[in-house]
């Protein structure tokens, strides 16, 4: 499903404080102001303003947009979630497919995925709470976090098998050992709801490209570990 003109047309004409600005062939750039305005039980009445730049590719909802803060009201660093190009870490990939598949539209997007990224900051920029919704840590140890909160799972060989699941064509994929620990088959599990519930929030092949990233990271952390422990174990002549 291809992010159309029309629909672009539709959201400037709510959004009136955000326009289109120049951008390449195969992607959409809309900038202006965010404002939040947002009644809170714990902190109140939230106000500000954000002037911010979105680069929405040509086959929006299927990948996510890159955000991006103008006017640097806050440093751009892994403190406040943003990448080494300066463009927000809005959360796990996952994570955000997620939220873009329950809303398919840039309106949705921008108040499941920016929304609460700026209202967090709002409050931190204010010395109140950090990150109230909580954060992950940054790069592939976010993104275990993630899946381990996500679907309860308490390691990262559970993750592991979890990402072999998703990525295999539902039929093999249900034939697996489950990765709650059960050790019965992925249907047999009430695990299996959330397997379904995820299965195409994105690519076999997305979820095959996390699973060989941390199943590389854990390779290199038990070798390392084992080296540690061998050091340890005999002594220096």
């Amino acid at each position: 499903m291809d992010i159309k003109i029309n629909d672009l047309e539709l959201f400037l004409e709510k959004y009136p404080q955000m326009s289109l600005a120049p951008s390449k062939k195969d992607e959409h750039i809309v900038q202006g102001a965010l404002s939040l305005d947002i009644m809170d039980e714990r902190f109140g009445v939230i106000k500000d303003d954000f002037f911010i730049k979105i680069v929405i590719l040509e086959n929006f909802p299927e990948d996510i947009p890159t955000v991006y803060e103008l006017e640097d009201r806050f440093p751009k660093t892994p403190d406040y979630h943003t990448y080494p190009d300066s463009s927000l870490c809005l959360g796990s990939k996952m994570s955000l497919k997620k939220r873009i598949k329950e809303t398919p539209t840039l309106e949705g997007f921008i108040h499941s995925c920016v929304v609460p990224y700026f209202y967090a900051i709002a409050l931190y920029l204010q010395g109140k709470d950090r990150f109230v919704f909580g954060e992950l840590s940054h790069g592939l140890v976010g993104i275990i976090q993630d899946y381990m909160g996500v679907f309860e799972l308490s390691s990262i060989e559970q993750v592991i098998k979890l990402l072999e699941i998703l990525s295999l064509k539902s039929n093999k994929g249900n034939k697996k050992e489950c990765p709650c620990g059960c050790k019965r088959k992925v249907t047999k599990c009430s695990f299996h709801k959330k397997v379904v519930e995820y299965r195409n929030v994105m690519t076999r092949k997305e979820f095959e490209e996390e699973r060989e990233l941390i199943s590389l990271a854990f390779d290199i952390w038990k070798k390392e570990s084992i080296e540690k422990k061998k050091r340890k174990a005999i002594p220096l002549v």
